[in-house]
């Protein structure tokens, strides 16, 4: 392969360039070297934070277990009766395990909307609520008079 004179000169421009280019970065590097970057402060920051999310976790999953299994109403009237889900307030809806207060207005919004649940599994419509959920909630609720 022949090149002619000026592609010569052009090849050599291009070599000659990357050459002091790399020339260059070793210089830097070895003469100049950056600074050692402090990340203290990054550090405490993160582990605070860390903690800090540690902690309400913690406090969140002490105050999810603590609550009672019935409803406060159901309890102060010493029935061990299911709490009925078309009639509960979102007070006694969160006192059933993984039913927060999120999830209980999803329940009584979508009660007011489509009508009282039919059967304990309509619950499952609501966003938020599995097949896992409603196993754990089975005992625990009823949609009325007779029990499914």
């Amino acid at each position: 392969m022949y090149f002619t004179e000026q592609q010569r000169k052009a090849l050599w421009f291009v070599v000659v360039v990357f050459a002091l280019a790399v020339g260059w970065q070793y210089v830097q590097h070895f003469f100049f070297p950056p600074p050692p970057t402090d990340f203290s402060a990054f550090e405490k920051e993160f582990y605070r934070k860390r903690d800090s999310l540690r902690q309400r976790f913690a406090e969140t999953t002490l105050d999810t277990l603590s609550r009672p299994l019935k409803s406060t109403k159901a309890l102060s009237a010493g029935e061990d009766a299911p709490i009925n889900i078309n009639t509960a307030s979102a007070e006694e809806l969160e006192t059933l395990p993984r039913i927060g207060p999120k999830i209980a207005q999803r329940i009584i919004r979508y009660r007011t909307r489509h009508g009282p649940f039919r059967r304990k599994e309509d619950l499952m419509k609501v966003k938020g609520i599995g097949k896992k959920t409603l196993e754990k909630l089975q005992d625990l609720i009823t949609v009325g008079k007779n029990q499914e």
